[in-house]
C-alpha cells in the first residue's frame, strides 16, 4: 500500500480525501472508490441514498471521514473504527423512505413533515438488518438514532435536559460529528455556521445533548493542524489517492481521439464556458430541481450554488417579479411555462437580490429534449438589463489599466488597499456575509532557484489565471505581494469560501506548468469571514494567521478561522452603551462589561490570543486570570481619515472558569468561561476625543466576535454554580 500524498482535499474536519460536498464538480469515480473501500457489500445502499438525495449522502461521507480521523486520534482498535466509519456512512440511510416533498423542502419542517422525517431512524435499522448488518453496527445506529429522533436539533433552541438512553462511545462520537457537520454546512433554510460558532453550540449543550469531555477533544480535532493524521486517514480510505481531474483543466490520461475529445468538449470545456459566462445560467431537470447554478447566477441573485442544488426552482426562489414589482401570476411564470406547458419564453422581469436590490433582467428559457422529443429539463438564462450593467462595460478597460498588476493581470496592491476597507465597511453596514481568501504558492523560492526567475514568473501567471477562472464575476482577485494573492468574496460566508478555496487548491495541483518540466505546483490557503467589529486590518490579519497555520501543518491545504456574522448576534445599540457614560469625561474607565462564552478557559485563551495578534496589540502584563493589553485604536477604526489622531487604549480582561447548571437543573454542569472586560484611554487627554467611545465600542464588538461571547445577564448569573 502506497502512502497518500499530502494534497488530499479538505472537509470541515481538516485535510481529508473527499471531494467538495454537493458540488457539480465532485468526482463521482473517486467518491465511489471511497465508498466501495469502506462499505463493501453495503456500498449499493449508499449509492441508492445518493441517487435519492445527494446532499444527505455528501453529509454522511463528510461525517464518516471526520469520524475516521477522530478515531485515529483516539487510537481506537481496528474493529471499533470499522464499525464507527460504516455507521457514520449509513446513519441517515432511512431517508430512502422519506417522501421527496419533505426531503427537498426549502423551509424548516413543520407538523407531520417533522414526524415523517423522524421515522427514517427505524427504517435505517430495518434495511441494515435485512442486509445482514452486524449486531455491533446495528447497536451503534439504534442507540444513536434513539437519541437523535427524540428531538430536533435547532441551534439556540431549548434542548432536552437529560439523555434518554445510555449511549456507547461510538454513538456519542457520531452525535457530535453529525451535529457539527450539519451546523457548518449550507442549508436551504439556514446559512452555514463558522467552525467557532458550531463548537460554541456544542459546548452550550455539553452534559445534556453531547458528552462534555468528547466535545473538548473534538474541538482540538477541528481547530488544530494535524497533518500526520490526515495522511493516515487518507492511506486508510484509499490504497493510493491520485489527484483527480479538475473541471476546466486538461486530463492528460484521456487519449486525444475524436471520441475522447468530444467527451472533453461536452464536460470540461462546457463547464469552463458555463462558469465564465456573464449571464446567469440555471439548469433544471423535468421536475424543476436545480442541476447547475453558475457563478453569474450566484452574483445576480445572491444565492450560493451549494444551497440551491437539488432544490425545486420557482419564481419566488429566484426572486422574480413582474416589471411592476408585483408577484408573477401562474400563467406568466416562465418556469411553469417551460416545464408544464413546454413553451420557451423570453420575458423582461424584475429580479430581487437577497439584499433587496431590484434589477431589471431578461429571462430566456431553452427546453431540453431527448432523442424521442421527450422533455428532460430546461435551461434558464438571466441577463442583467440595467443601465448600470452597460455603463460598467464601457469603463472596464480604463479601470483595468489603472488597477492591474502588469505581470499577472489581476488587481494590484494599490487596488486591494482601496477595495478592502470599502468591502468590509459595506458588508458590515448591510449585515451581509463576506469572506477573504489569502493564498501563497508553496516553496516558491525553490521554484526560482531550481528553474530560474522566468519559470517563477510563469508560475505566478498560471496561479493568477486559475484564481481568475475560479472566481465569480464581482469578486476581487489581487496580487498582495510576491507569491501571495488575495481573493475578496462578496456575499460569501466561511463555508462557501472554504469550498471555493478547495476548488482552487485542487485546480492548482492538477495544472502542469511547461517551464517546470510539466510538473504541478501546490499552494496553501487561509480563509476567514467578516465578523462584527472587524476592520480591514483585522480581517486580513486573521486570514494571514490561517495561512500560517496551513503552512505549519504541512502546506497544500485550506485552513479557516473566524466566527462570521450571525443573524442572532447584532451589534449593541449605541444608546445602550452611551447610557453608561453620562458623566464619562470625569471617569478613567470608558467601558466595563461582563461576558460569558460557552467554551472552557483554555479554549477562550486561544481565542483571546487571536484577538490580540490580529489587532496588533501588546500584552503589558499577565497574571493567573488577568491580562492587560495596549491597543492602538488606529488599527480598529474602519472609517479613519488621514489626519485622524492615534489613540492608545488599555484593555483588561479577567477570565474565570465557571460551572453552569443546565436548564431545569438536570444533567451535568457545563464548564464555561466568565470574562470581565474594561477599556480606558492610555492618556488622560484622549478621553476627551469625540470618537473615543466609538473606538472602545468597536473593540468590544470585535472582542465578542472573537470569543463568541454573550453579555452576562441576571438569568445567566443565577445558573452559575458557586465554587466550593
Amino acid at each position: 500500500m502506497q502512502s497518500v500524498p499530502t494534497n488530499s482535499n479538505t472537509s470541515n474536519y481538516g485535510s481529508l480525501p473527499v471531494p467538495a460536498a454537493a458540488s457539480t464538480r465532485t468526482s463521482k469515480p473517486l467518491e465511489n472508490r471511497l465508498i466501495k473501500n469502506r462499505l463493501g457489500i453495503y456500498s449499493a445502499l449508499f449509492l441508492a441514498l445518493r441517487a435519492k438525495h445527494p446532499p444527505t449522502a455528501a453529509h454522511c461521507l463528510r461525517v464518516a471521514l471526520g469520524i475516521s480521523k477522530w478515531a485515529a486520534m483516539r487510537r481506537m482498535s481496528e474493529g471499533e473504527r470499522e464499525v464507527l466509519e460504516v455507521a457514520a456512512l449509513l446513519h441517515d440511510l432511512g431517508k430512502l423512505g422519506v417522501p421527496d416533498r419533505v426531503l427537498q423542502k426549502t423551509e424548516e419542517l413543520i407538523g407531520n413533515e417533522q414526524s415523517l422525517m423522524e421515522l427514517h431512524g427505524e427504517l435505517a435499522i430495518e434495511v441494515l438488518a435485512g442486509a445482514g448488518a452486524s449486531p455491533a453496527l446495528l447497536e451503534v445506529i439504534r442507540t444513536y438514532r434513539s437519541r437523535i429522533d427524540s428531538y430536533t436539533y435547532v441551534p439556540g433552541a431549548p434542548q432536552p435536559t437529560a439523555v434518554p438512553v445510555q449511549l456507547s462511545l461510538a454513538a456519542r462520537m457520531l452525535a457530535i460529528a453529525d451535529a457539527f457537520d450539519s451546523m457548518t454546512s449550507e442549508q436551504p433554510f439556514r446559512r452555514a455556521m463558522s467552525r467557532e460558532m458550531a463548537i460554541n453550540e456544542l459546548f452550550k449543550n455539553a452534559g445534556t445533548q453531547f458528552d462534555a469531555s468528547l466535545i473538548k477533544e473534538f474541538s482540538q480535532l477541528v481547530t488544530q493542524p494535524l497533518g500526520e493524521l490526515d495522511k493516515l486517514v487518507g492511506k486508510r480510505w484509499l490504497n493510493e489517492l491520485t489527484p483527480y481531474p479538475t473541471p476546466g483543466f486538461c486530463d492528460t490520461s484521456v487519449p486525444a481521439s475524436s471520441g475522447a475529445m468530444q467527451t472533453l468538449i461536452d464536460t470540461l470545456y462546457h463547464h469552463r464556458l458555463l462558469e465564465a459566462m456573464n449571464d446567469a445560467a440555471i439548469y433544471v431537470d423535468f421536475d424543476g430541481r436545480v442541476l447547475t447554478w453558475n457563478r453569474a447566477a450566484e452574483k445576480l441573485t445572491g444565492r450560493n450554488s451549494s444551497s440551491m442544488l437539488h432544490q425545486s426552482l420557482s419564481a419566488e426562489v429566484i426572486g422574480l417579479k413582474s416589471l411592476s414589482g408585483g408577484r408573477l401570476v401562474e400563467e406568466r411564470c416562465p418556469i411553469r411555462q417551460a416545464l408544464k406547458m413546454q413553451v420557451a419564453v423570453n420575458q423582461n422581469l424584475l429580479l430581487v437580490h437577497v439584499d433587496s436590490r431590484q434589477l431589471p433582467v431578461n429571462f430566456n428559457t431553452l427546453l431540453v429534449h431527448n432523442a424521442k422529443r421527450e422533455l428532460c429539463g430546461a435551461i434558464f438564462m438571466i441577463r442583467d438589463a440595467s443601465e448600470k450593467a452597460d455603463l460598467e462595460e464601457q469603463v472596464q478597460n480604463l479601470h483595468e489599466i489603472a488597477t492591474t498588476d502588469n505581470l499577472t493581470t489581476v488587481s494590484n496592491r494599490a487596488e486591494l488597499s482601496r477595495c478592502l476597507p470599502e468591502f468590509v465597511e459595506n458588508h458590515l453596514r448591510l449585515a451581509q456575509s463576506g469572506s477573504l481568501i489569502i493564498c501563497d504558492i508553496d516553496h516558491f523560492k525553490r521554484i526560482n532557484d531550481t528553474y530560474g526567475h522566468p519559470a517563477g514568473d510563469e508560475a505566478l501567471v498560471t496561479f493568477a489565471s486559475v484564481l481568475k477562472q475560479l472566481s465569480r464575476a464581482g469578486d476581487v482577485v489581487a496580487r498582495y505581494g510576491g507569491e501571495e494573492f488575495v481573493l475578496l468574496c462578496a456575499n460569501c460566508d466561511n463555508a462557501a469560501a472554504t469550498s471555493r478555496a478547495e476548488d482552487i487548491r485542487r485546480a492548482i495541483e492538477a495544472t502542469p506548468i511547461p517551464s517546470l518540466r510539466s510538473q504541478c505546483m501546490t499552494a496553501s490557503f487561509g480563509v476567514t469571514e467578516i465578523q462584527l467589529g472587524d476592520s480591514d486590518e483585522t480581517l486580513l490579519a486573521r486570514a494571514d494567521r490561517a495561512l500560517l497555520l496551513a503552512k505549519d501543518s504541512g502546506r497544500n491545504r485550506v485552513v479557516q478561522l473566524g466566527r462570521g456574522l450571525q443573524a442572532d448576534e447584532e451589534p449593541a445599540k449605541k444608546a445602550s452603551w452611551f447610557s453608561w457614560f453620562s458623566a464619562a469625561e470625569a471617569k478613567a474607565t470608558l467601558l466595563e462589561k461582563d461576558y460569558l462564552t460557552a467554551v472552557p478557559r483554555d479554549i477562550a485563551i486561544e481565542r483571546l490570543s487571536g484577538f490580540i495578534n490580529d489587532h496588533k496589540a501588546e500584552i503589558i502584563k499577565v497574571d493567573d486570570n488577568r491580562v492587560a493589553i495596549r491597543i492602538n485604536s488606529r488599527e480598529v477604526s474602519t472609517n479613519r481619515r488621514a489626519n485622524d489622531r492615534t489613540i492608545e487604549m488599555l484593555m483588561e480582561v479577567i477570565l474565570e472558569q465557571v460551572d453552569m447548571r443546565p436548564a431545569g437543573n438536570r444533567g451535568s454542569p457545563q464548564r464555561q468561561t466568565k470574562m470581565h472586560v474594561s477599556f480606558r484611554a492610555a492618556k488622560a487627554r484622549d478621553r476627551r476625543v469625540v470618537n473615543v467611545l466609538q473606538q472602545a465600542t468597536s473593540l468590544v464588538i470585535s472582542f465578542r466576535s472573537y470569543l463568541v461571547a454573550q453579555e452576562l445577564t441576571e438569568d445567566m448569573i443565577a445558573l452559575i454554580i458557586p465554587p466550593k
